[in-house]
């Protein structure tokens, strides 16, 4: 009886190991294009496509295991080869909606697809089409999205699009715009705890295709490309239009005002003596290039790179991996002035990459805007890192996490940050490390856990002005330090143990309260992006 079940598990596990093989002869349909599988004696495959035009691309798939393929090398050719390289992992997945395969970049994301099908080209033309024509809401949870879909949507549109996915789960979201937009909604109900959200393998798989059709220019979408960029344009030059009378007259050594309103263009106008304003309502992700070796390879002033080494000289644009993506790390700058013009935010995919992250930079300021992570949880990246240089600050801005830390800092001279808010970051505050001279001022600091909240290593005259710590997880030491810390007219509402060591005269002008879930009336003057122009 023992040899009967053990063969029949065996004959079952032999079905299922050939159900998730690609066979010889079996159609598979990418929503543009049907392709016919050839299969030979290794495994390999060489897809052969017909499309409504009459043609169609090739390319091979290289055998690896089971259920697991290579775009092969020695065939290139194809739209799809702009979202995916040769040598791109692909997952064959076995899902109670579709079938599917699934063609990953190196972070993991599916970028590109081909469903199983028994259907000829005009019944998949047909049908695509009938499933293109519900809601879009519908189709995300429903479908997988194609190239083709997404096309039509702008790279916000995408963003929200997105964001939905996980809204319509009760995810919690930190960035303030989607936080309010979901917030709106009579459908949405968040869960508190964006660790108890599930979301299926296809909502699961359109997330991370929208996320790179998000990352690629625009000039190889695939639909509705000439409309987009032509709004696009007009939206950068209505921004530089209407913009020009508001413009702050230009600090000393500040040679131009440049207006941005996409990832590509931020990352073309970042240079020394400059202003990069980002534009109204301009959300940027910056994962959406980072992927792109060819935006740093080989290019002046750009640097694709595993590590940045400190000790040039030359202003460096670099983008480094760091565990599950990629991070901007900015290094060599002077006088460089990044700002939101209004309701303007920065952030980032990869839990363990920083925001932005600044190396041997001097005198640059980053203001009036929101920074973050595009999706919360634990994580072990911050919001934003300074290593070494001087006289750099952080003006009027929401930092929130998931970063480990709203800000690192670490052997960097006279750091200003004011009017800011910290807040949400799943390690601490902030660390100080090696540093001097560094300065908060009329700061909230909120809903910030888990570990030392205020690290200050070895860094002498660290200084909290008009500062409010609040809300924050009190089974932590709010400041942890090995010299002293000076806190003027500040609030602290945290208890008393561990708190107060090596700081000087904490209560001289202080106010001091044990309770840490207090949570104090708004400032006279708000603080954070916008403040000013909302008074």
């Amino acid at each position: 009886m023992v040899a009967l079940s053990l063969v029949l598990f065996l004959m079952v596990c032999a079905l299922n190991l050939k159900a998730q093989t690609i066979e010889n002869g079996s159609k598979w349909w990418d929503g543009t294009c049907l392709y016919t599988a050839q299969v030979d004696a290794a495994g390999n495959v060489l897809m052969v496509g017909e499309s409504e035009s009459g043609g169609g691309d090739s390319f091979k798939l290289k055998k690896v295991k089971s259920t697991q393929y290579t775009l092969a090398v020695d065939k290139q050719s194809g739209w799809f080869f702009t979202r995916v390289k040769a040598g791109s992992k692909v997952d064959y997945v076995s899902h109670e909606l579709a079938t599917f395969l699934a063609v990953r970049k190196p972070n993991g994301d599916c970028a590109y697809f081909l469903t199983l099908t028994t259907d000829n080209l005009a019944t998949c033309v047909a049908e695509q089409k009938v499933s293109e024509s519900h809601e879009v809401s519908w189709m995300m949870q429903n479908r997988l999205l194609t190239a083709a879909y997404l096309g039509q949507f702008t790279k916000a549109q995408l963003r929200m699009m997105r964001n939905e996915i996980l809204a319509r789960h009760g995810w919690v979201f930190q960035s303030k715009d989607l936080k309010d937009y979901f917030s709106s909604q009579p459908w949405y109900q968040p869960l508190g705890n964006n660790n108890n959200v599930k979301i299926s393998t296809i909502e699961r798989t359109n997330v991370e295709l929208i996320r790179s059709e998000e990352a690629l220019a625009d000039r190889v979408r695939l639909k509705g490309q000439e409309s987009r960029v032509k709004s696009q344009g007009s939206r950068v030059e209505e921004q530089e239009s209407s913009g020009n009378a508001a413009t702050p007259k230009p600090v000393a050594n500040i040679d131009e005002v440049i207006f941005v309103a996409t990832e590509e263009q931020f990352l073309e106008a970042l240079g020394n003596n400059r202003v990069v304003e980002i534009g109204t309502d301009v959300h940027l992700n910056l994962s959406t290039i980072l992927y792109q070796r060819d935006l740093f390879a080989g290019i002046d002033g750009r640097a694709w790179s595993t590590t940045a080494k400190r000790g040039s000289d030359a202003p460096t644009i670099i983008c480094e991996p760091c565990g599950d993506g990629h991070q901007l790390t900015l290094q060599n700058f002077s006088n460089l002035i990044i700002r939101g013009r209004n309701n303007s935010s920065i952030e980032v995919d990869p839990r363990y990459a920083f925001c932005l992250n600044f190396i041997d930079c001097n005198y640059c300021r980053v203001e009036n805007l929101t920074i973050g992570h595009s999706e919360g949880g634990s994580c072990e990246g911050g919001v934003i890192g300074i290593t070494g240089g001087r006289g750099n600050s952080i003006v009027s801005c929401d930092l929130y996490g998931c970063g480990t830390y709203g800000i690192v800092a670490r052997e960097t001279n006279a750091l200003s940050v004011s009017c800011t808010n910290i807040h949400d970051c799943t390690y601490g505050i902030m660390e100080l490390w090696d540093s001097e001279n560094i300065t908060f001022e009329d700061c909230d600091f909120f809903h910030n856990r888990e570990f030392d909240l205020i690290s200050n290593m070895d860094s002498p005259n660290t200084v909290f002005r008009g500062c409010r710590f609040y809300d924050n997880w009190a089974d932590v030491a709010l400041f942890v330090s090995n010299l002293d810390i000076t806190l003027y007219n500040c609030e602290i509402y945290h208890p008393v143990v561990g708190s107060k060591m090596k700081l000087r005269e904490p209560d001289s002008d202080c106010k001091w309260s044990t309770d840490e879930r207090y949570v104090p009336a708004p400032r006279s003057n708000p603080i954070g992006p916008d403040a000013k122009k909302n008074q």
